[in-house]
C-alpha cells in the first residue's frame, strides 16, 4: 500500500483567499429558470460560492493567501526552504505559475519552487510532497500553496457543473520542529478512470480543436474546450473508494474516529459527505461543511473547510483527520495535530498581477 510516513514538521499556519465576487445559486435562474437551481441545491448542498473575476488567476488567489499568511504569522521570507503550488489553473503552458508566484512573493533564490498539476486530492499530495523535501532537507521553513479557478473552464448553459464550482487559493505554512509527531500518508490513483473528469482541449494531444458543441453522453452540449465529468461513475468512486481508503487507514494507524476531533473532507457535494459520515459512522458535528457557502474548490476545499470553521477559534491543538478526492482519479488521506490558533479566516480579494499578462511589446 502507499502508506508515507513523515516526522518532526507541523503547520505554523493556514490561510484561504476567495474572489472578492460572490455568486448565489439562485441567481443562475436568469439561465435555466428557477427549477433546476432548486434541484441543483437540494441534491448537492451547494448555495453559492465565489467565481474569480475575469482578470483573476488561480496565482492571483495564492499568492493573496500567501500574503496574508505573511502578515498573520510575521514569518522571515529568507527563511522559507520551499515553495509548491498545486494548481490546474496555471497561468501560462510555460513556465510553472511557481516560478511567477515565487517573484511575487520576494522568496529567495535557495527556495526551490515547483508546480503540481493535481485538482481535488492536491492538498493532501502536496502536504506530503513538501514533508518528504523538507524531511531531506536543513531548511526551517516549507511553503504550500494552492489556487484554482475551475469556473473559467465550464461551459456557462453547463446544468450539471457550472452551479458546483467555486474559486479559492490556499496557502499553508511547514515548521519543522523537533516535537512534532510523525504523520502517516495514505495515496492511491486510478489512471484508467482518468476519463471521468477530463478537459480534452488545450493539451499538446490535442492544442486547438475546433470549438463546435455537441451533444455528450449525459444529454449536454459542451465543446472539447469545457470541462466534462461522468457524475455517476464520480459518484460511485466518491462512496466506494474513499470510504474504503480511509478505513484502511484507520487500521493500518491501528486507530479509531474516536481518536479524532475533526474531520475534513474534500466538498464534493453534501450527499457524498454524508454518505461517507454514515459508513464511518462518524459524528454529524466532527465534520464541517462549507460547500454550501463556497461550493466544491477542488483541493482548495480541506484548507477551506479549516479556514471557515476554526479560523476565529480561540485555538488549541486538535487531531484532524483529512481526506481529497476526485480528478485523475486520485484520492489521499492524512492526519496530524492543528492548532486552530494558526488557522485563521478566510479573506476576500480583487487583487491579480497586472504585469502578468504578457503583450508582444512586453517580449
Amino acid at each position: 500500500m502507499s502508506f508515507f510516513k513523515n516526522k518532526g514538521i507541523r503547520i505554523a499556519g493556514i490561510t484561504c483567499a476567495v474572489p472578492q465576487n460572490p455568486v448565489t445559486v439562485e441567481s443562475f435562474s436568469a439561465v435555466f429558470g428557477d427549477e433546476i437551481p432548486a434541484k441543483f441545491s437540494a441534491g448537492t448542498g451547494i448555495r453559492a460560492m465565489y467565481k474569480a473575476l475575469p482578470q483573476q488567476t488561480a496565482s492571483d488567489l495564492a499568492t493573496a493567501a500567501a500574503q496574508e499568511l505573511f502578515r498573520k504569522t510575521g514569518i522571515d521570507r529568507s527563511e522559507i526552504g520551499l515553495m509548491l503550488l498545486v494548481t490546474q489553473s496555471p497561468d501560462y503552458r510555460r513556465p510553472s505559475s511557481a516560478s511567477v508566484v515565487q517573484k511575487r512573493l520576494e522568496l529567495p533564490i535557495d527556495c526551490s519552487c515547483m508546480e503540481i498539476n493535481l485538482g481535488c486530492s492536491g492538498f493532501v499530495y502536496g502536504l506530503q510532497t513538501a514533508m518528504s523535501l523538507m524531511s531531506g532537507s536543513e531548511m526551517k521553513y516549507g511553503l504550500l500553496l494552492m489556487g484554482e479557478t475551475a469556473s473559467k473552464l465550464v461551459d456557462p448553459r453547463d446544468k450539471s457543473i457550472v452551479m458546483m464550482y467555486g474559486d479559492a487559493g490556499a496557502a499553508i505554512l511547514l515548521e519543522k520542529s523537533p516535537d512534532a509527531p510523525e504523520v502517516t500518508t495514505l495515496l492511491r490513483s486510478d489512471g484508467s478512470r482518468y476519463k471521468a473528469i477530463i478537459l480534452p482541449a488545450g493539451g499538446f494531444r490535442d492544442m486547438n480543436p475546433g470549438r463546435e458543441r455537441f451533444l455528450c453522453s449525459d444529454g449536454i452540449e459542451r465543446s472539447l474546450y469545457d470541462i466534462y465529468m461522468d457524475g455517476t461513475s464520480v459518484f460511485s468512486f466518491s462512496i466506494t473508494d474513499v470510504p474504503k481508503a480511509l478505513n484502511d487507514y484507520l487500521e493500518y494507524t491501528g486507530t479509531s474516529a474516536a481518536d479524532y476531533d475533526s474531520f475534513i473532507f474534500h466538498q464534493a457535494n453534501e450527499f457524498i459527505i454524508k454518505q461517507i459520515i454514515r459508513k464511518l459512522k462518524l459524528k454529524k458535528e466532527s465534520v464541517p461543511i462549507s460547500l454550501d457557502r463556497y461550493g466544491n474548490t477542488g483541493g482548495i476545499s480541506v484548507p477551506l473547510t479549516l479556514c471557515d470553521a476554526y479560523g476565529k477559534s480561540a485555538g488549541g491543538s486538535r487531531k484532524v483527520l483529512m481526506a481529497g478526492f476526485g480528478i485523475g482519479l486520485s484520492w489521499g488521506v492524512t492526519s496530524l495535530p492543528v492548532d486552530f490558533g494558526e488557522v485563521y479566516p478566510i479573506i476576500e480579494t480583487q487583487d491579480y498581477y497586472q504585469e502578468g499578462k504578457i503583450t508582444p511589446d512586453m517580449l
